[in-house]
C-alpha cells in the first residue's frame, strides 16, 4: 500500500499569521511552493496557497503589502493521518475539492501532500 507520508513533502514552510500576503507571495516564490501554513504562537491555524492570493486579494483589489495572511487563508486545517493510503488522501481530496493535504502523525502536522505529488509518483 502507497502510503501517503511516501509522497508529502516535508519539513512544512510556515508564516506567523500577522504577516501580510507580500511577506507570503515572496515566501512561496522563494521556496518554489505552491502553499504555506499560517502558524499562531505554536499552532498551524490555516494555509494560503498561490490560488488563495489570486482568488482573495489580487482579483478583489486588496493591497498585499497591508492585507495580514490570516485574512485570507483557508480554515479549518483539513489533515489526514501519514499511515494512510494515497487512494484514500486521493478521494479525500476530491470529495473536499482540495489540492493541498497537511499530513499528520501522532496528531503533528508532517507535511503537506499535493495532488502534483500524487500524480507526479
Amino acid at each position: 500500500m502507497d502510503k501517503i507520508a511516501d509522497f508529502m513533502n516535508s519539513p512544512v514552510i510556515s508564516i506567523d499569521s500577522q504577516s501580510t500576503v507580500v511577506d507570503g507571495a515572496k515566501l512561496l516564490i522563494e521556496k518554489n511552493i505552491s502553499s504555506i501554513l499560517v502558524k499562531e504562537n505554536e499552532d498551524y491555524v490555516g494555509i494560503v496557497t498561490k490560488t488563495d492570493i489570486i482568488n482573495k486579494v489580487v482579483s478583489s483589489g486588496l493591497d498585499p503589502k497591508t492585507t495580514k495572511i490570516n485574512s485570507v487563508m483557508s480554515k479549518p486545517l483539513l489533515t489526514m493521518d501519514h499511515y494512510l493510503s494515497r487512494s484514500n488522501a486521493n478521494e479525500f481530496m476530491l470529495r473536499k475539492k482540495i489540492k493541498h493535504l497537511v499530513v499528520t502523525k501522532f496528531g503533528k502536522v508532517e507535511g503537506i501532500l499535493t495532488l502534483e505529488d500524487m500524480v507526479a509518483s
